[in-house]
């Protein structure tokens, strides 16, 4: 009776294991859609900065460093969203350039998420401004570079 219990005790072990792999490659979701994601994020991140780099909106720099810590962290992120295997998924927006050139797209992110940084210390309205613009500058480039155009409808 025992090599039944045994065989019975391996086989649930193994199921059980089988669905933990399951259900935290399913929480682990696409790459596509979570760099999708993340990238919905810092254009909205990238949005609402911007209204600090006018007189119009109050200088607030609180919400300026959260906002730029934010931005920060998505840039560290992204890194990580862009596995090679994620390159032929037909939902992706990457251009393959990406990740042909993956050390370069990662130098860029980095270099954003350091310039976002900086621009989360600015105390007032000027000094954000002009630490802002490169940071816009480094998405537009990464953008300009690595990202296919869409195609019209």
């Amino acid at each position: 009776m025992k090599p039944v219990r045994n065989v019975v005790w391996a086989a649930l072990s193994g199921a059980g294991i089988a669905l933990c792999f399951a259900s935290i490659a399913a929480a682990a979701g696409s790459p596509v859609e979570d760099r999708q994601a993340a990238m919905k994020h810092v254009g909205q991140t990238m949005k609402e900065a911007t209204a600090f780099t006018s007189a119009a909106t109050p200088y607030d720099a609180a919400k300026v460093k959260g906002l730029m810590d934010g931005l920060a962290a998505d840039a560290k992120k992204l890194k990580g969203l862009y596995p090679a295997s994620s390159a032929a998924d037909p939902k992706t927006a990457a251009d393959p350039k990406v990740f042909a050139n993956k050390a370069d797209f990662d130098k860029r992110l980095a270099e954003m998420g350091t310039l976002a940084a900086t621009a989360g210390k600015a105390k007032d309205t000027d000094s954000f401004k002009a630490a802002f613009k490169p940071v816009g500058d480094t998405c537009k480039s990464c953008h300009d570079i690595y990202r296919m155009k869409k195609k019209p409808a």
